[in-house]
C-alpha cells in the first residue's frame, strides 16, 4: 500500500504523524509543499520518497498526484499532516479498502484521512483543481459521487488537530482564505468542473 501525505506549514505536525503509523505501508510519500524539504524519519514502511514541490498545488493537485503516482495499486491512502493513527486505525482502513469504494475517516472532517479506489477515479475522474488551494475539494467529489451513487464506507476514528495549515501562526493564511472560500463556495454552486487555471491560482494562492 502507498500512504501520501501532502504539508505545507505543519512540518512539526507530520512527524507527530508519521510517528503514528503503524501499518502495512510499502511506500511512503510525503509531498513537501512548502519547497523547503524535510527530513523523514525511519518508520515501517519499506520505501520512502520526499517530493519538494517549488510552489504550493494545494489539497485537490495534491491528491490528483497521489493517485497517478499509485495507478498500478487497487488504492491510494492519503492522510493530512495534522492526523495521528491510533493504534491498528490504519490497517483496518486498509482492511475496509477495495479497487471499487472510497473509505473515509469516521472523525470529521472525515477527508483526513482516505483511501481512493482506482476504480472510482476511473469512474468518476479525479479531483477538481479548480478549488484551490483548499477547501470544496471534497464536497464536490462527495456531490460526484452521490450522483454515481457510489455509496462513502466510513472507516475507522483517527485523531485529528483541524485547520492546523490555516491557522499557522504568522502565515497569514486565515485572511487569505477568506478570499479563495468565498470564491470555491461560488464555483461549487456553479455546479460544474472548472479544472487547473494558472491565472486563478495565482490569484487564491495562500503562499
Amino acid at each position: 500500500m502507498m500512504l501520501v501525505v501532502p504539508t505545507l506549514t505543519r512540518h512539526d505536525l507530520l512527524q507527530r504523524m508519521l510517528g503514528s503509523v503503524d501499518g502495512r505501508v510499502d511506500h511512503l510519500v510525503v509531498i513537501d509543499n512548502s519547497g523547503r524539504g524535510v527530513d523523514l524519519p525511519d518508520g515501517p514502511w519499506k520505501e520512502s520518497t520526499l517530493l519538494v514541490m517549488p510552489s504550493n498545488l494545494g489539497v485537490a493537485a495534491s491528491w490528483n498526484l497521489a493517485i497517478k503516482m499509485a495507478h498500478r495499486d487497487p488504492f491510494v491512502m492519503i492522510c493530512s499532516d495534522d492526523m495521528w493513527w491510533p493504534e491498528g486505525a490504519m490497517d483496518r482502513m486498509a482492511d475496509m479498502s477495495g479497487e471499487d469504494r472510497l473509505v473515509v475517516s469516521e472523525t470529521w472532517p472525515h477527508w483526513c484521512a482516505f483511501t481512493i479506489g482506482m476504480g472510482v477515479v476511473s469512474k468518476l475522474g479525479l479531483f477538481d483543481e479548480g478549488y484551490y488551494p483548499a477547501y470544496f475539494e471534497d464536497t464536490e467529489y462527495e456531490r460526484r459521487l452521490d450522483r454515481a451513487n457510489v455509496k462513502i464506507v466510513r472507516g475507522p476514528h483517527v485523531g485529528h488537530e483541524n485547520a492546523s495549515t490555516l491557522n499557522t501562526p504568522g502565515a497569514g493564511f486565515g485572511a487569505r482564505n477568506a478570499r479563495s472560500h468565498k470564491e470555491n463556495s461560488v464555483l461549487y454552486q456553479e455546479d460544474k468542473h472548472y479544472g487547473f487555471d494558472p491565472f486563478r491560482w495565482r490569484d487564491q494562492a495562500w503562499a
